[in-house]
Parts: C-alpha cells; sequence; structure tokens
C-alpha cells in the first residue's frame, strides 16, 4: 500500500467519515496520477493505513466506487483497484446522479428530444462515406453477434441501441455523445423502478426500435426531413408509453429487489445490467422520495426502519446511505429524533465531469443546447410552487440578479426540471452569458409564474459560439 495514500492533502473535507476517507482517496489519485488498473491494495491494508474500521472503509469505497474512481476485484488477487476515467465511465456517473437527483421520466425524455435532435442535426451534416458504410451494415442488419432472425426480439433491440449508438459517433460530439447515452441510460433504469412488468416497455422499444431502422434508410437516402419526422415519432411514442404507465406503482424492498435481478437474459438487461445491492438501495430510496414528493427537511426513518422497510442488511444501508449523502440527496441527523432527512442533490458535483471526461472544454456543438436547456430550466422553475420561486427571487436579489451569469447558474440549480438544469450547468461555465437585463427581467418572470417569458428571457442569458438549429418537438 503505497504511504503517499494517506498522506495526500484534501482541501475542506466533508463531515462525514466515509466521505472524508473517499476524497482522500480520490485526492490521492489525483495528485499520484497513478494509471488505471493500479492497485491500492485489499480492504484490510487500506482500513490499516487509515486507521478507520472496515465498515467505514468500505462505505467509502462505495462512495469512490460509485463515482467510477475505483473498482473492487474479487478472488485471489483481489482489492480495490483504480478505475479508468473513460466515457463510459463518465455515462455512468451522470446517469447515477440523474437518478438519485430525482429525474423523472417526463423530464428525461424532454432532455432526450433536445439532445438527440441536436445529435440528428449533426449526423446529418457529417454523414460521410465511411458513416453510410456502417449505417449500410446496420440496415443491413449486420450486427456484432447478431445471426438471429429479424424476428427475435433481441435482435432488434440490439439493433436500435446499435443505431442510437451510431448516430452520436457520425455527429463526432463528444460531449452530446455523453449526455444522450446518459440520458437513455437513465430512462431505462427509471423504467425499471416504476413497474414490475417489462412487457409494454419492449413492446414500446421494438416499435421504436423499427422507426429508427426507417431512419436509418432515410439518412442513406438523404431524406433529411423523413429522418427528423421518423425521430419525432420514435420519441412522441415514448411520450405515450409515459402517459400509459404512471411512476410510482413500486417502493420499498421492491425496487432493490427489481434492480439487483440477476436473470442476465432478460430482454431489458441489452440496455442497463443489475447493480450492486447499496447502489440499488440508494436508488430505491431516491426513487422513494420523488415518488412521495418528500421536501427537503423531511424525514424519512430511522436506520432500523428503514433496514425493515427495504429489507437489506445494516451493511447495505450504510453503504447505500453513504453514496445518497455523497451526492447530496439526503443528510443524517443524530440524536433520539434523529434519522435520515431529504436534502437537495449537490448538481455542483456534476461541474469537473466533462472536463475529466473529455480533457477540457466540451465542443462547439454542445454549446448551442444551452439556450434551450436555460429555457426549459427556467419554464419548470416559473411553473414551481410559489414558495420556490419566492426563494429564487429572493436569493437573486440586490446585485445578484444583474449579472447574467449569475442568474443563468442560479436558474440551473433551481430548477425543478433536473436533467435540462444539470446540462446546463455543466456547460455553463465554457459560455459567455448574455444580457445582464435579460437576466433581472428573468427573475422577475420566474417569481410572477410567467411561463413564456421566463423561457424566451433565459434562452437569451446564453451566448455560445453558435446559435442552435430549431429544436426537435
Amino acid at each position: 500500500m503505497p504511504p503517499e495514500l494517506a498522506a495526500a492533502a484534501i482541501p475542506a473535507p466533508p463531515s462525514k467519515l466515509a466521505e472524508r476517507l473517499s476524497a482522500q482517496i480520490e485526492a490521492a489519485i489525483r495528485a499520484n496520477g497513478w494509471p488505471a488498473g493500479h492497485s491500492l491494495g485489499a480492504e484490510e491494508e487500506l482500513a490499516a493505513q487509515y486507521g478507520a474500521s472496515r465498515a467505514a472503509l468500505r462505505e467509502a469505497i462505495a462512495i469512490a466506487e460509485w463515482n467510477g474512481l475505483v473498482e473492487r476485484r474479487r478472488g485471489r488477487d483481489g482489492g480495490v483497484f483504480i478505475a479508468g476515467f473513460t466515457l463510459a465511465g463518465a455515462v455512468a456517473n451522470l446517469r447515477n446522479f440523474l437518478l438519485l437527483a430525482g429525474a423523472g421520466l417526463p423530464d428525461l425524455l424532454l432532455a432526450r428530444r433536445l439532445v438527440e435532435g441536436r445529435i440528428l442535426h449533426l449526423a446529418l451534416e457529417r454523414l460521410d462515406p465511411g458513416g453510410r458504410v456502417a449505417l449500410g451494415r446496420i440496415a443491413l442488419g449486420r450486427l456484432a453477434g447478431g445471426a438471429s432472425p429479424d424476428g427475435d426480439p433481441r435482435t432488434r433491440l440490439d439493433r436500435l441501441k446499435t443505431i442510437v449508438e451510431r448516430q452520436a459517433a457520425i455527429a463526432g460530439s463528444p460531449a452530446l455523445q455523453l449526455f444522450g447515452s446518459a440520458l437513455r441510460h437513465a430512462f431505462v433504469d427509471r423504467v425499471r423502478t416504476t413497474g414490475i412488468d417489462d412487457s409494454a416497455y419492449l413492446a414500446a422499444s421494438t416499435a421504436v426500435a423499427d422507426l429508427r431502422l426507417a431512419q436509418v434508410h432515410a439518412m442513406l437516402e438523404d431524406d433529411r426531413q423523413a429522418a427528423r419526422d421518423l425521430q419525432t415519432r420514435a420519441l412522441d411514442l415514448w411520450e405515450s408509453f409515459i402517459a400509459a404507465h404512471p411512476p410510482g406503482t413500486l417502493g420499498g424492498a421492491a425496487i432493490v429487489d427489481r434492480l439487483c435481478d440477476p436473470r442476465h437474459d432478460a430482454l431489458i438487461y441489452q440496455f442497463v445490467q443489475p447493480a450492486r445491492r447499496p447502489e440499488a438501495l440508494a436508488r430505491a430510496i431516491a426513487q422513494g422520495i420523488a415518488n412521495r414528493a418528500l421536501a427537503p427537511g423531511m424525514k424519512l426513518g430511522t436506520e432500523q426502519l428503514l433496514i425493515a422497510e427495504y429489507a437489506v442488511s445494516r451493511r447495505v444501508l450504510r453503504e447505500g446511505l453513504r453514496i445518497l449523502e455523497s451526492t447530496g440527496v439526503v443528510h443524517t441527523e443524530r440524536g433520539m429524533r434523529g434519522g435520515l432527512v431529504v436534502a437537495a442533490a449537490r448538481r455542483d458535483t456534476l461541474l469537473t465531469l466533462l472536463p475529466r471526461a473529455l480533457g477540457g472544454a466540451p465542443d462547439a456543438a454542445a454549446l448551442t443546447l444551452l439556450p434551450d436547456l436555460l429555457r426549459a430550466s427556467a419554464a419548470a422553475l416559473a411553473d414551481a410552487p410559489l414558495a420556490a420561486r419566492t426563494a429564487f427571487a429572493d436569493q437573486m436579489s440586490g446585485g445578484r440578479a444583474d449579472c447574467a451569469a449569475q442568474a443563468a447558474s442560479a436558474t440551473a440549480r433551481a430548477t425543478p426540471d433536473v436533467p435540462a438544469g444539470c446540462l446546463a450547468l455543466m456547460l455553463l461555465p465554457h459560455t459567455a452569458a448574455g444580457a445582464a437585463g435579460s437576466a433581472r427581467d428573468l427573475v422577475i418572470a420566474i417569481r410572477d409564474g410567467n411561463r413564456p417569458a421566463a423561457a424566451t428571457l433565459a434562452r437569451r442569458l446564453a451566448a455560445p459560439h453558435a446559435s442552435p438549429p430549431a429544436s426537435q418537438p
């Protein structure tokens, strides 16, 4: 176990021991530049090195693993190893945050319309001979390992997954690829926490796959309008699915069991994989908060009650709670009347994700999404209850209301539209702010619940390098 791991300095460490240990591990990884696959040692060695209990160390590793920093390996040569920070890892990080922050299916779909609309626009503009060959192989059904006939649902779902990934690759925007993948994965995972029957979802996926295949043919024939229309129809189909299957039908232990379902041959695992039990518990608690519309400050219960409600061990509960606390979704109060208390997810934890995943500022194509993301964020905030709108206006009182950058950032942080707010917040550091006058008027429009004015004014706060094309409906 390298001694410098324990010696790494941590500015402003978190108060919880597990969070502090996790932050120290992350700081050491960053400071020493250890490559992916580097061994940090066994859990027993790490616990001894830090002078921490095995329980606290396990919770710290659970947080670091959830954030994509480390991975645990079992067996004779097992232990804790540094995970490679790849685009796939960034997708998992963003998906996890969206799920824990309570992103619902309607808001996820709205964000998908924006992101996938931009991806299609770029893919149509940048389709070159190599891209045509790749799309042609999809159109002919030549998928990796796809020897099954088109009537096989697994083959059709594999084709759907390949089509959307190929379009993102042709678009040539890593940031949009990150956003699109995370939104789709979060959408599927959210479906997994809302009902016990996958048949309706699989039927909708099959219908969407057929529309997407027709879209590939339209792209190969340079029929751009048909390609756009088919994408709109596909996303409208998902909107109909959401309307017919409202969330909230599952709760407690049922969600945990569903997310940990070991049947790897289930068709839905074409898109997601079973979660570890602490991760499943964290998602289940977050889903319960969203289902019951619990506001920050409300209590969820004691440790004993939560163990009984979710049918988990004390160790799993504590690992799951550390995941939630590290994201800011809950905090624990001590004492006779203590327990788990609802909080607001800290969206600022996403600010380093793009630079870490992409090695620098996001591309211009992603920045053109910002006006529409801010528009959606402001519209949702203007629709919020009066207390939330008043709190936002109070926060922006004084000179803050004159600062476009602060108004845009505050809107992205405060909006109940979790996906739009999170994506906007990730992009804001990389673009210039708009007119200050619009900022003051935006605050007034949100406070007064004037949705049309808030949406229009918020869009003006973003000044990326290029104006986006008209969003797909």
